[in-house]
């Protein structure tokens, strides 16, 4: 089978995006079992020098394009992005299906682009859901976000199959658009489990450490973490906390954004941000160290369509308290793999750090039980091979379409 990957992002060491992740770690575990991947980029980060990766061109535009392309800024900029980057990806597909042919077009639903791959080739086209817009930008919506919406309903009606990280996403998808899938499927994300002399130990690990990874926004609740760590100090005032993900800011009492240091400075105690280690933006590769450093690996999205944060954290064997979201309960048990608190409860969420806190080697039983189940779902071949057969139904189905129309 050959299978084509659209990326927005490329390379992963570079991106920091949860979508070109997942198409490296989807790519490997395919290629092991004997099948051709190749990505297209939308935007490189570097020279491509891998030669099962292509760059999505920019074809020239035209003279009343150009002159369009000046005026944008008093005009919704999204209308004429649409056909761009669909004419890019329309142009790239038709070049690399004409160099071999593709079985498969995997690729996200942002603005609509699988909107260019229907038709361009014979491939079927395949949605791999990372976010849908209407789920992941809170209102209020303006004209630019209910384009996007639109679009990306479109796109999930046109294409020959979508795939999901969770159930739940899928049946919020289908009820928002009025959808019945022509195929669908849902499965986790891969996440590549590291070896076991790498994993998170409890003679490890700092005691009184807490990890954040992610946004410091309030889709990934920033806001709420350094909540509920200030609370948890007046039982455990030794308890220090390390915050790693770029500074995007959250909405202050005004409306108006307040970043990291804005936001400490206005709502904690000072003792607590004088126990706070706020890094930024940390490279990839860096974070597992910083697991394995610390007690107790913390998540407080709001809403995620699948959380690499907590994923990976099983993954190292790493005890883990979130925000109970939809796509984590299903795959996972509450005092059995993680600890969860509802989605927006800081206090909810101290409640289960100070459990850590209080029992470490309750902690540690609970990150064991976690990388199991990590090892058992979320393992790359394990995945692919779902994928795999989601796959050849998708092919199966449309040929018997071919049949019944010819």
């Amino acid at each position: 089978m050959r299978i084509a990957f659209l990326t927005p992002l490329w390379p992963v060491s570079l991106a920091q995006n949860g979508i070109a992740t997942y198409v490296d770690a989807m790519r490997r575990a395919l290629e092991a079992e004997g099948h051709e991947c190749v990505v297209l980029a939308m935007r490189p980060l570097e020279e491509l020098r891998d030669p099962g990766v292509f760059a999505v061109p920019k074809p020239a535009r035209g003279f009343v394009d150009k002159q369009l392309s000046r005026i944008k800024g008093a005009l919704d900029s999204r209308f004429f992005d649409y056909g761009y980057a669909q004419a890019r990806v329309a142009h790239a597909l038709a070049e690399l299906h004409r160099q071999k042919p593709i079985d498969i077009l995997e690729t996200e639903e942002s603005f609509g682009i699988p909107l260019a791959a229907v038709g361009a080739t014979s491939a079927s086209v395949v949605i791999r859901s990372h976010g849908p817009h209407f789920l992941v930008k809170q209102p209020p919506h303006d004209s630019r976000d209910a384009r996007r919406i639109q679009e990306e309903g479109q796109a999930y009606a046109a294409v020959d199959a979508a795939s999901f990280p969770s159930k739940a996403l899928r049946d919020a998808v289908a009820a928002r658009y009025g959808l019945t899938f022509q195929a669908s499927a849902a499965f986790p994300n891969p996440v590549d489990i590291p070896p076991s002399g790498e994993t998170w130990t409890l003679d490890g690990c700092e005691r009184n450490k807490i990890l954040f990874v992610g946004r410091f926004d309030s889709l990934k609740g920033g806001d709420l973490a350094l909540k509920a760590f200030d609370a948890l100090l007046a039982r455990f005032p030794d308890a220090r906390l390390t915050l790693a993900g770029a500074d995007h800011g959250v909405a202050g009492p005004d409306g108006a954004p307040q970043n990291f240091a804005d936001f400490a400075r206005a709502n904690l105690s000072e003792k607590a941000r004088s126990q706070i280690e706020f890094l930024g933006r940390v490279p990839h590769e860096e974070i597992p160290a910083l697991r394995r450093k610390a007690l107790v690996s913390l998540s407080a999205s709001l809403f995620e369509t699948f959380s690499y944060a907590v994923a990976e954290a099983l993954a190292l064997g790493a005890p883990v308290v979130t925000s109970a979201t939809a796509s984590l309960t299903e795959y996972l048990t509450h005092d059995e793999e993680a600890l969860f608190a509802p989605p927006g409860d800081a206090d909810g969420l101290r409640v289960q750090l100070e459990r850590c806190l209080a029992e470490p080697e309750f902690a540690a039983r609970i990150g064991a039980a976690g990388r199991r189940t990590a090892e058992r779902m979320f393992a790359p071949a394990a995945v692919a091979a779902g994928a795999l057969d989601f796959y050849q139904h998708v092919l199966e189905t449309a040929q018997r379409r071919k049949r019944a129309r010819a």
